[in-house]
């Protein structure tokens, strides 16, 4: 196989498998591991992937997130409107998650404009939306604790993952920075998944909340594969098309606002 063809080949295979390890492909092409080396710095030099620890990456996914008060004024309009209609899927004495994220944030605000709702108890690892749950008395609000991350406000550690593993929840409501269709929540950060996991597997019920804008991006890790999504709340801007194939690979009901 030519140098060109074989990296090309090599293009497909990573974007398909979206992680591969330089072995797995030396031992696909039957090449040895220095000539693969020296086809992903080529490829990474075109800006096709991205080389990390262990392996490769198509540059498609996702490495990053902006900072909090960046991510607060994107799409703010199309944020509210999921929040305020996640809302009204809480009702009083439930017990509920609600994720770190801004998105999520929208739906702590909503509630303190429900005051028929009774006896809620909101846990959450987002010192936002603790505060602005903090007046309401008719929510009792538990914080997870564990280690601040600066940009976002989150906490997450091994001190919130042992709050969550003690928790039983009617519903847990989720945030995502990418949707990916076959695959499902994938987030850009190792560090942050074990949270995320630990409020999913706390939960009765899982509710994703996000826009347009996250559904059909990838991140390198899988938190929540795409047929245990109960619901997902998004904007009306999501292309046809994607809602379509979310049905078809496995998503069992979602609400576009």
């Amino acid at each position: 196989m030519l140098t060109g063809e074989r990296r090309i080949k090599l293009l497909e295979t990573i974007e398909k498998e979206q992680f591969i390890s330089v072995a797995q492909l030396s031992e696909i092409f039957q090449v040895h591991e220095t000539t693969i080396r020296r086809d992903l710095d080529e490829l990474e030099s075109q800006g096709h992937a991205i080389r990390i620890h262990g392996g490769v990456v198509p540059a498609s996914i996702k490495q990053d997130e902006p900072i909090f008060e960046d991510r607060a004024t994107e799409n703010i309009i199309e944020k509210t409107r999921i929040g305020r209609y996640a809302a009204q899927y809480i009702k009083s004495g439930e017990a509920i998650i609600l994720d770190s994220g801004t998105t999520t944030l929208q739906i702590a605000k909503t509630l303190n404009e429900m005051p028929h709702l009774q006896d809620i108890t909101i846990i959450t690892n987002d010192v936002n939306i603790a505060s602005v749950l903090r007046s309401n008395r008719n929510i009792t609000t538990i914080v997870t604790g564990g280690t601040l991350f600066h940009d976002s406000y989150m906490l997450n550690g091994q001190i919130a993952n042992d709050t969550l593993q003690q928790l039983s929840v009617d519903k847990v409501f989720i945030a995502t920075p990418a949707l990916n269709i076959e695959k499902g929540l994938t987030h850009f950060n190792e560090l942050l998944i074990a949270t995320k996991k630990k409020m999913i597997g706390s939960s009765a019920k899982k509710i994703v909340v996000t826009d347009h804008t996250k559904i059909g991006r990838r991140a390198l890790y899988i938190f929540l594969p795409i047929d245990q999504i109960d619901l997902l709340i998004t904007d009306n801007q999501t292309d046809k098309k994607l809602i379509d194939e979310m049905y078809n690979n496995g998503i069992k009901q979602i609400e576009i606002v």
